[in-house]
């Protein structure tokens, strides 16, 4: 491998260059305007992000709920973090739709979800897990349909974090890696909450 060069001042064309660095002029700005998606959000993709804080903000009051039933025990730091995760999430999507963030959680979502984010523990994990797995799948949905490169790397970190979060409720919840495996690694039964075009 040649690391400075050759001495007269030339040096090799590796195989990668000759490969993939085409020698095809560009003739105008807009053979490639087209293949480049757009940066900001688009007006179908502000909608879809908006969807998305909603959700945010309502796992974060559900987890609020859940602490202020006594949910949690010796592991109550945990809701509480868990909480703040998806107010930060969601106010990253409001800085990115800016004045078309809805700054409100999705009501109707979370009057269906907070019968199980009460005071026991273990339910409210396991209520919090089937919630951050329908989170991971609406997400992961979300992300296929958005156009504006901005939006989708910001779901695709918030994805991130919510498939962690899944692994640790599942272990709040008692449950094991080895007997419970599916709580660890399955969403192929749950559906996403994203509005249909």
């Amino acid at each position: 491998m040649e690391l400075f060069g050759r001495l007269d001042g030339s040096r090799r064309v590796t195989g990668f260059e000759r490969t993939f660095v085409s020698t095809t002029p560009v003739t105008s700005t807009s053979d490639m305007s087209a293949a480049t998606p757009p940066r900001r959000p688009t007006p179908a993709d502000i909608e879809l992000l908006a969807f998305a804080q909603a959700a945010e903000l309502t796992a974060r009051d559900l987890y609020e709920q859940a602490v202020a039933e006594g949910a949690g025990a010796d592991q109550v730091a945990s809701l509480v973090a868990l909480a703040a995760h998806h107010d930060a999430y969601a106010q990253s999507l409001s800085a990115l739709l800016g004045t078309d963030a809805p700054q409100t959680r999705n009501d109707d979502l979370f009057s269906s979800l907070k019968s199980g984010f009460g005071s026991n523990t273990e339910s409210t994990a396991l209520a919090a897990h089937e919630l951050e797995n329908t989170l991971v799948v609406t997400h992961t949905d979300l992300l296929g349909r958005l156009d504006g490169t901005e939006g989708a790397a910001l779901v695709a970190s918030i994805l991130i974090g919510e498939s962690r979060h899944c692994a640790a409720l599942a272990a709040l919840a008692g449950k094991s890696p080895v007997n419970d495996i599916d709580l660890f690694l399955t969403t192929s039964d749950v559906e996403s909450l994203a509005p249909q075009a």
